[in-house]
């Protein structure tokens, strides 16, 4: 093992990490890059994985990181991915590349394990012709995936994976709407729900490239955790998957005065005024207003963590993750709402959340937790309505 390297182990694997990175608040890129902090994202990524590859739809199994750093996640995806019979595992950075080659003989995967020394966007571009294209391809970067978008989904058959990571959270969060508008073709917005609008804007851009390439996406899992985003999507090839994008695209209203807030389609009329207290709406995109999760997918999802002997190996906070997903990615319910909003809104103290989703649901609604937020949940019940029945709830404690 080379000097200043340590081994540790993540999920089923073991990797070779700077020492480093493993005391400094922020991780070093130099000698090489791995972030511990991304562990629960890396987890998450493994069930998405593990789920996709028992889908018809995955008939290339392969797998590329083109933006490794040590390949923790590919390493990962070699070892605990059963029935993979590649894993490329590029970055630019030489030193990165050799502590993953490393690892993957202390793994016993080496054989499995496909190493290159590129720039992302080379290495994409070089397996973007028939033949040569990946069944699953992550995009990993520091800040926006933006630039990478095109190259990735050229990369992918018909049919594969293609999942991504935001960390420019500030951009996507409403703090810098106008550089969202130049990366993700959309405004953000400061709400509660922030991250759930960045999120919807990082899908949109996605489905925007790919209907200029003559492809769509369909979105299969969201997550959203500490610094960073992610999205994991199917990728299909062909004009009729093309045309079908611009419909599932459109604006959030949001009022900042009641916290009303609702989607719109790109060819409904602008609305200026709250329909409930008159007041200005704000408004953010273009971006994706369907379904970001896939039920289908979700149960899948759970089924791998079925087997308790492999969970016992992931961290707890990505088990609820993808636990609590199963019965939101059921509900057709955007814009999620948090227990403080409303309890701050109205001056009174906070009832439980399920207390509250009791409520809703014997108020005749539907109500739901969202893996997106700890206090959130989802409802078809409108502002004036939730404000009421919380109101209620909270007079008859």
């Amino acid at each position: 093992m080379a000097e200043g390297l340590r081994e540790i182990v993540e999920g089923r694997s073991r990797l070779l990490v700077p020492e480093a990175s493993l005391v400094s608040d922020v991780p070093p890129k130099q000698p090489a890059f791995y972030n511990p902090a991304a562990r629960v994202s890396r987890d998450v990524s493994v069930l998405a994985y593990n789920a996709y590859i028992t889908t018809q739809d995955m008939r290339e199994r392969s797998f590329a990181d083109a933006l490794a750093g040590i390949g923790a996640r590919a390493l990962r995806v070699a070892v605990e991915v059963k029935g993979m019979d590649e894993v490329y595992i590029n970055d630019v950075n030489p030193i990165a590349v050799e502590i993953a080659r490393e690892a993957s003989i202390l793994n016993g995967v080496e054989r499995l394990c496909r190493f290159s020394v590129d720039t992302a966007y080379r290495f994409l571009m070089e397996h973007s012709s028939r033949g040569s294209r990946f069944g699953m391809v992550d995009i990993d970067p520091f800040g926006t995936p933006a630039p990478y978008v095109d190259c990735a989904l050229r990369a992918i058959v018909d049919g594969g994976m293609l999942s991504m990571t935001a960390t420019d959270t500030p951009v996507l969060y409403g703090i810098y709407p106008r550089i969202a508008l130049r990366r993700y073709h959309g405004r953000s917005m400061r709400c509660e729900y922030a991250n759930e609008v960045g999120l919807r804007l990082l899908l949109g851009m996605l489905s925007m490239v790919a209907s200029r390439l003559e492809m769509g996406v369909e979105p299969l899992f969201v997550q959203s955790t500490r610094h960073y985003m992610r999205v994991y999507a199917r990728v299909r090839v062909g004009p009729r998957y093309a045309d079908e994008m611009p419909a599932r695209l459109g604006y959030v209203y949001h009022c900042s005065a009641c916290a009303n807030r609702f989607t719109a389609g790109m060819d409904e009329q602008q609305v200026v005024e709250c329909s409930i207290c008159n007041g200005r709406l704000g408004r953010a995109g273009p971006l994706w207003i369907d379904r970001m999760m896939d039920a289908g997918f979700v149960d899948l999802m759970n089924r791998v963590i079925g087997d308790d002997a492999y969970s016992l190996s992931l961290d707890k906070r990505a088990l609820d993750i993808v636990r609590m997903a199963k019965e939101e990615s059921r509900e057709e319910d955007a814009l999620y709402y948090t227990v403080d909003e409303i309890t701050s809104m109205l001056r009174v103290r906070p009832p439980t959340t399920a207390s509250i989703l009791d409520a809703l649901r014997g108020s005749g609604f539907r109500a739901c937790r969202t893996c997106l937020s700890p206090r959130g949940f989802r409802t078809d019940a409108s502002i004036d309505e939730i404000c009421r029945i919380v109101r209620a709830l909270v007079d008859g404690c």
